[in-house]
């Protein structure tokens, strides 16, 4: 752990008493690249209440189901639900037999009352009796308010804090608009994890999944924070809302929790000097930081002393304010606005609430850069912050109350427990605040057409701007438009499927454990099968082959035919696909998705790179197809942009094969509509030349499985590596995230570039054969 800190004395005249402010920084180590991991303990708790029936429950669900693809069979998992009472689904022990655990699963049935309390205490028994002294994470996921067993809040927060002492740390999960978020705050303040709230099904997933990869990304364990006054210092106190307890000596104790790699946390502390300090170097406080590391269990103790120079600096006899200590106590200011205001919504007072939050709005603007005394690289977390106040404000007088409390609330306790993770929240998809008036409510998303894998979460995603629409389609609606387009390429749709299912088909192996930790250049044992990514893909170039365009009847047909489950199709696909095979117009069915929202998922994206093949040279005719094939599943307006990326990048590449390889990602650019996809595309191009682990942190790796967090990256690994598939596909599967899917696009791509003979020859061969009635 690196621990360091800085000082603000602009309020203590020389000689003088006043406030020290002192800025603590907190980084983890990063884990080393390719050590083993300890096995970890995941412990679910599950409200099976009857409010939690139809669409929560089933999402929930789906998410557990791809949890169970996500641990290792070494890793220990858990589940207990509760309705009137407690009960084990899944003893707390290693996944040795995951298909015994998804039948488990899915026979999850909801009903009854909502004893929280019994549920809680069941999974702290469990997850305290799989773990031992190695710790572990309990995740407890509700949609309402406990009105059986212990009700009380404080006596609940008071169990999460015990179970803390023993090794648990609880993360709540809120889930839709009727839960209590004081209370699951209480909970996950008592157990030092995290508050979460997703509205709906998708954004439930995605942050599951985040809390997962967290989790196996633990590099310190149980990490404390104890600041005790020193010198003429007669108290010390943590300023804004991070939980913190006065010890009989004077000190104040914070429980930290756990730290993933790299994963930096910042503690603001006020120092109360008396007037008979005096001036020169003194202490000020002892700052001391407790951890274990997860992998040996051994405990750890990092210290440092805090001093001030009481002199004065300014050469006015006085101090000048620190920027950074500044900036960092207007963003503190802020988390402690938004706890206000959602505590003055759930109380009905709408002004109250917005004009606490455009204070703290203005507050914070005037530290921006160009602002009062900004300091350097704050603009980032700052614009966030400030949009995500602005929002606020505005839904906090015009939108809906409920929804608009939740998201303050689990802003504020994101942005003040897990600084790290927030702000990773904040890169993927920006401020997790409902839309401001007129904009419509926050949309669903996921991937309906994903293997159930590696699954990331985050914050849930805003609406695209307004001007995000589909590409025109005009004459391409019309059957035979192709040859008026200029025509069609079925050799370069054959190689870039090809490239696709080999990518997806390599990819999908390092999701097993067996193919982990192989040489650099090394192949993992064939057979590779391939997942839902290629057998979509096949249906879409099955399609174009027989009508010479994207028939939309014909392809959802095809798609809801021939899915097989066994090829690991995300659990959003398996339910639109059955509805339709069930015989629901596709229509209606993709459009009701997500609260019917549609999905933003990567899905539509995956399977396209051979259109663009088909339509080699003419990226907008490729554009328009490709928007037609995705609304068949994907009829979120992002979902639509990730498919169009892609489809045109392919085109581009399969008509000028000897071009520079940027111009298709500038094809799919100039093609793709004005959304996050496109901002994505645009920081793409301008990492080209960086390594592959910047373009990942910078642009995602799928791992979220939406279509921003996947199709930039994909892109940028089809460009960097624009003739070289083996490389691109190895690229995809180094960032890790979402590896069978950036690894099919980045191949697609590729493919429709280089030909079938530019495929590895034993690449092809270890993958297994396509399918027959492709021909």
């Amino acid at each position: 752990m690196h621990l360091s800190a800085r000082l603000d004395l602009a309020d203590v005249p020389p000689g003088s008493g006043g406030d020290v402010v002192a800025l603590l920084d907190i980084t983890a180590p990063r884990q080393e690249a390719g050590a083993d991991r300890p096995p970890a303990t995941l412990q679910v708790v599950l409200d099976r209440s009857g409010s939690m029936g139809g669409g929560r429950l089933d999402g929930a669900v789906r998410a557990l189901l791809d949890l169970v693809d996500r641990l290792d069979p070494r890793d220990h998992l858990g589940i207990v639900t509760f309705n009137n009472q407690a009960r084990v689904e899944v003893p707390a022990g290693p996944l040795t037999d995951k298909e015994a655990v998804r039948r488990r699963i899915r026979a999850l049935r909801a009903s009854g009352g909502t004893d929280l309390s019994s549920g809680l205490l069941r999974g702290v028994q469990e997850a305290r009796r799989a773990s031992g002294d190695r710790g572990a994470t309990l995740l407890l996921i509700s949609d309402g308010h406990a009105n059986q067993g212990v009700t009380d809040h404080a006596r609940l927060a008071a169990a999460a804090r015990d179970a803390y002492g023993h090794g648990v740390t609880t993360t709540t999960l809120g889930y839709g608009l009727g839960y209590d978020e004081a209370l699951l705050g209480a909970i996950s303040d008592g157990g030092a994890g995290s508050a979460l709230f997703a509205e709906e099904a998708d954004t439930a997933g995605q942050l599951i999944a985040g809390e997962v990869d967290h989790l196996l990304d633990k590099a310190v364990q149980a990490a404390s924070l104890r600041v005790r006054p020193a010198g003429p210092v007669g108290a010390v106190a943590v300023i804004g809302e991070l939980p913190a307890t006065r010890m009989p000596d004077g000190s104040v104790m914070v429980e930290l929790g756990d730290f993933y790699g790299g994963e930096r946390r910042r503690v603001l502390l006020r120092c109360v000097l008396p007037p008979t300090a005096g001036t020169g170097r003194v202490p000020v406080a002892e700052v001391e930081v407790g951890y274990a590391d997860p992998a040996t269990l051994a405990s750890h103790t990092v210290a440092l002393r805090v001093e001030a120079d009481l002199g004065g600096a300014d050469g006015a006899g006085g101090h000048a304010p620190d920027p950074e200590v500044r900036t960092e106590l207007a963003f503190q200011q802020a988390q402690t606005a938004k706890r206000e205001a959602s505590e003055a919504l759930r109380r009905g007072d709408r002004p109250s609430a917005a004009a606490t939050l455009a204070a703290a709005r203005a507050a914070l603007a005037a530290r921006r850069p160009g602002g009062a005394d900004a300091p350097a690289g704050a603009a980032p977390e700052l614009d966030a912050q400030v949009a995500e106040l602005d929002a606020l404000a505005a839904a906090a007088l015009h939108g809906d109350a409920n929804r608009t409390a939740k998201a303050a609330y689990a802003s504020q306790h994101g942005a003040t427990r897990h600084r790290g993770r927030y702000q990773a929240g904040l890169a993927d998809g920006g401020p997790p605040v409902p839309p401001p008036p007129p904009a419509p409510g926050g949309p669903g998303g996921g991937r309906t057409g994903a293997a159930g894998r590696a699954r990331g979460g985050a914050a849930p995603v805003p609406p695209p701007p307004p001007a995000a629409s589909a590409p025109p389609r005009g004459a391409a609606d019309a059957p035979g438009a192709a040859a008026a387009s200029g025509g069609t390429d079925a050799g370069r749709l054959r190689a870039s499927l090809e490239g696709l299912s080999v990518g997806d088909a390599f990819g999908q192996r390092f999701f097993r454990p067996e193919s982990k930790g192989l040489p650099p250049d090394a192949l993992p044992p064939a057979p590779w099968a391939w997942t839902d990514d290629t057998e979509m893909a096949c249906s879409v170039a099955d399609v174009l082959l027989r009508h010479g365009r994207v028939d939309q009847d014909a392809l959802a047909e095809a798609f809801a035919a021939r899915f097989d489950v066994g090829r690991a199709y995300g659990g959003g696909a398996l339910e639109l696909l059955e509805r339709i095979r069930a015989g629901a117009p596709w229509r209606a069915a993709a459009a009701e998705q997500f609260g019917g929202s549609g999905s933003y998922g990567n899905g539509a994206a995956m399977r396209v790179a051979p259109l663009g093949g088909y339509y080699a040279g003419d990226p907008a005719r490729a554009a328009a197809e490709a928007a037609r094939s995705a609304e068949v599943t994907h009829t979120h307006p992002e979902g639509v942009a990730g498919a169009v990326a892609v489809a045109a990048a392919a085109s581009a590449a399969a008509g000028e094969p000897a071009a520079d390889p940027a111009a298709a990602l500038d094809a799919a650019i100039a093609h793709t509509p004005r959304s996050r996809v496109r901002a994505g595309l645009e920081s793409a191009r301008a990492l080209l030349g960086r390594s592959a682990g910047e373009a990942a942190r910078e642009l995602g790796n799928g791992a979220r499985i939406s279509a921003p967090d996947t199709v930039p990256f994909a892109l940028w690994a089809a460009t960097v590596h624009a003739r070289d598939l083996a490389a691109a596909v190895r690229c995809c599967v180094g960032a890790g995230g979402d590896m069978d899917t950036t690894a099919a696009i980045a191949g697609g791509v590729v493919g429709a570039r280089v030909g079938v003979d530019g495929i590895p020859p034993a690449w092809r061969a270890a993958r297994e054969p396509l399918p027959a009635w492709l021909g």
